[in-house]
């Protein structure tokens, strides 16, 4: 082999290597979320948290079902615009929930409303239970953020965004780290119905098949072009 041969060689050793360690890779990160995603399922059927004036421990329970009660603050809901279900616009319904007996309070997504507003006013009309309630959920973290061109006003009631650190301030109130995510049954004109967590592990597994593929195509062109040069130098030498 020529010096030439030699490089072209190495180089697609190289690529096969580069190749089957990126589907490796790739594989690894699958099975990781894929535990993960089963970790998530156990938790959604472990016994039910009871939310007190102490805040309870995200990392290790998200997820978990949650009940807690308290007395709703209507009129500090707001409204995530631009969140879809079954492709529909509309807006997810927060609302504070003063845990009873304390001056702790929870935030509450109470579920999904179409883009349809009461008469004569400016948001959806989503009437608020009154008085003392019951609310059972699963914990969740606080709504990630959307981007967005512009900040939402303080005083928004319908907004891109909720920072919870931000609302607490600015209602001066004592407002844990993290939701209950209601669940089936919720308030007449609400939909409960959130979407699931998409952690990608199948997008992973697919990848590593295609960098497999890649590395076993390699493979073959290698043994492909070895396998001509040696028989076009075996046939030199017959002629010889």
């Amino acid at each position: 082999m020529d010096r030439r041969e030699i490089l072209t060689l190495l180089a697609a050793l190289a690529l096969i290597v580069a190749t089957a360690l990126l589907g490796r890779w790739q594989w690894g990160r699958g099975q990781t979320k894929q535990a993960l995603s089963a970790q998530i399922a156990a938790r959604m059927h472990a016994p039910a948290l009871r939310q007190g004036a102490q805040p309870l421990d995200l990392l290790r329970d998200v997820w978990r079902p949650l009940h807690a009660r308290g007395s709703y603050a209507a009129q500090w809901t707001v409204f995530l615009q631009n969140r879809q279900h079954a492709g529909r616009a509309g807006y997810w319904v927060l609302t504070p929930l003063r845990l009873a007996g304390t001056d702790t309070w929870l935030m509450v997504e109470r579920g999904w409303t179409a883009d349809a507003y009461a008469p004569g006013s400016f948001v959806p009309g989503v009437p608020t239970p009154r008085g003392a309630v019951r609310v059972a959920g699963r914990l969740a973290p606080a709504p990630s953020r959307w981007f967005s061109f512009r900040k939402d006003p303080p005083q928004a009631v319908i907004r891109q965004n909720v920072d919870l650190g931000a609302f607490a301030q600015r209602h001066a109130i004592t407002l844990l780290p993290y939701v209950l995510q209601q669940l089936p049954p919720c308030e007449p004109g609400l939909v409960c119905d959130w979407p699931k967590a998409d952690n990608g592990m199948e997008r992973n597994f697919g990848y590593a098949f295609q960098w497999w593929a890649m590395s076993v195509l390699g493979i073959g062109l290698t043994a492909y072009f070895l396998t001509r040069r040696l028989l076009r130098r075996v046939a030199v030498e017959d002629a010889a």
